[in-house]
C-alpha cells in the first residue's frame, strides 16, 4: 500500500496543490483506549474507545498524542493503540492544474474529505477521473461526470505518469504503549528500595500498596489519589480479559468482599504490587494461585 502522495515531477506534467496542512487520515482501534478531551491523562475522559472502531486523526500533536474525530467528536488518545498512516513529508510543488487519471481499484467517491463523509458511489477500475486538487496526503478533491467529489490518492492512476515504488508498511506500534511501559519499570526501579507499611505514604522507602500507585504515576504526571477507596473509581472500567499493561488491578484480600488491595497490570497475567507479604516490591500472577481469586475489578488511567 503506497504511503506518501504520487509525484507528478516529471517532464512536461504539472503537480498538484497542497491546499492545508492539518490531515485527515482514516484509522481503527486496534486495542481498547482512553478517548479524552485534552492531550493529557489528567483530562476528562469521554469514552472508552473498543477495538475496531473507526476514526479519524486530524493531527499529531506530539510523539505521545494524537487529535482525532470520533461520530464527529473531536478528541485525543494515544496513537499507541491505533493503526493509521502517518502523513508524507515529502510533497511536489504544486502548480493547481487538473490531471488526468484513472480508477486503478474500487473506491469510495465521497461528498467532503472524511471517512464519516456521504458516499456518493463506488467508482470501478478503469473509471476516468479528474483530479482538481491535493487536499492533504490523503485525500484528493477529483471530478467525475461533471460532479465534484473526494476519494483517496492510494487507488488511482495517473495517465502517463511513472508511480514510485510503495514504501514498506509501517511496524505496528509497540504493546505495552510508552507511558505504560515507562510505568511499570518505575515500579520495577523500587524493588529492594521500598518497604511496606500500611496507611504510610513516605516515597519511596516506605509506602502503602496504593501510595506505591501514587508514586509511579505520578513520575508520568498522572495525578491519582492515595487510596483504593479512590482508585477503585480513577480512569474507566476495563473489563478482565481487556486488560492492557498499565492498567489498575484492583482486589480483595483474605475473606473480605471490599476492595483492599491494588497493583498494576503488566501484560501476560502478571501484576506488580507493594505487597505486605514479602515487604516490598512483588511480581505475581493473577491468573493463577491466590490472588487470581481475589481480583475485583481493573481501571485504565491512561
Amino acid at each position: 500500500m503506497k504511503k506518501n502522495i504520487i509525484s507528478l515531477a516529471t517532464a512536461g506534467l504539472v503537480s498538484l496543490a497542497v491546499a492545508a496542512t492539518a490531515f485527515a487520515s482514516p484509522a481503527t482501534v486496534e486495542r481498547s483506549v482512553n478517548f479524552r478531551s485534552a492531550p493529557s491523562t489528567g483530562s476528562k475522559v469521554f469514552q472508552t474507545l473498543k477495538p475496531g472502531i473507526s476514526i479519524d486523526v486530524q493531527q499529531q500533536v506530539n510523539a505521545y498524542w494524537l487529535k482525532v474525530s470520533v461520530n464527529g467528536k473531536v478528541g485525543y488518545l494515544s496513537p499507541s493503540y491505533i493503526t493509521y498512516d502517518k502523513p508524507s513529508t515529502n510533497q511536489p510543488p504544486v502548480d493547481q492544474q487538473p490531471s488526468s487519471a484513472i480508477v486503478a481499484s474500487s473506491v469510495n467517491f465521497r461528498s467532503a474529505p472524511s471517512t464519516s463523509s456521504t458516499v456518493y458511489g463506488s467508482l470501478k477500475p478503469g473509471t476516468p477521473v479528474n483530479v482538481l486538487e491535493e487536499v492533504n496526503a490523503y485525500w484528493l478533491k477529483v471530478e467525475v461526470n461533471g460532479k465534484t467529489g473526494y476519494l483517496s490518492p492510494k487507488y488511482i492512476t495517473y495517465s502517463g505518469v511513472q508511480q514510485p515504488a510503495p514504501e514498506p508498511t509501517p511496524t505496528p506500534a509497540p504493546a505495552p504503549s510508552a507511558v505504560a511501559a515507562r510505568v511499570i519499570q518505575h515500579a520495577k526501579n523500587l524493588q529492594g528500595v521500598t518497604h511496606y507499611a500500611y496507611g504510610v505514604n513516605q516515597a519511596p522507602s516506605l509506602m502503602d500498596c496504593s501510595a506505591m500507585i501514587q508514586y509511579v504515576f505520578g513520575k508520568e504526571d498522572i495525578k491519582l489519589k492515595w487510596g483504593t477507596r479512590y482508585l477503585k473509581d480513577a480512569g474507566t472500567y476495563v473489563p478482565r480479559d481487556e486488560l492492557q499493561p498499565g492498567d489498575l488491578v484492583l482486589l480483595r484480600v483474605g475473606s473480605s468482599s471490599s476492595i483492599g488491595h491494588v497493583g498494576i497490570y503488566m501484560g501476560n497475567g502478571q501484576m506488580i504490587h507493594n505487597s505486605p507479604s514479602a515487604d516490598g516490591i512483588q511480581i505475581i500472577s493473577i491468573a493463577s494461585g491466590y490472588w487470581s481469586t481475589r481480583y475485583v475489578t481493573a481501571r485504565r488511567v491512561i
